[in-house]
């Protein structure tokens, strides 16, 4: 069974709260605030070498939907 994700940015803790609240009865779905900041490496100067083959994330609509609209939806398999 699929596991659906609803990531809410940092900024919008009352929607977060109006999800956790509708699918309290769903054990499939989760609803998390973003919890990440951006980008680690402030510094490019500090780095010799991207050592990374592809973009850890793959889901790289999640940033674009949480800055227009608040919340991502992410389906697991």
């Amino acid at each position: 069974m699929p596991r659906h994700l609803f990531l809410v940015a940092r900024d919008s803790q009352d929607l977060a709260g109006y999800l956790q609240a509708e699918f309290k009865s769903e054990p499939e779905v989760e609803v998390l605030l973003n919890r990440r900041f951006g980008d680690r490496r402030r510094n490019p100067l500090g780095v010799d070498a991207e050592r990374r083959q592809t973009d850890r994330r793959e889901r790289p609509h999640v940033d674009a939907q949480l800055k227009l609209t608040s919340y991502a939806i992410v389906t697991i398999p």
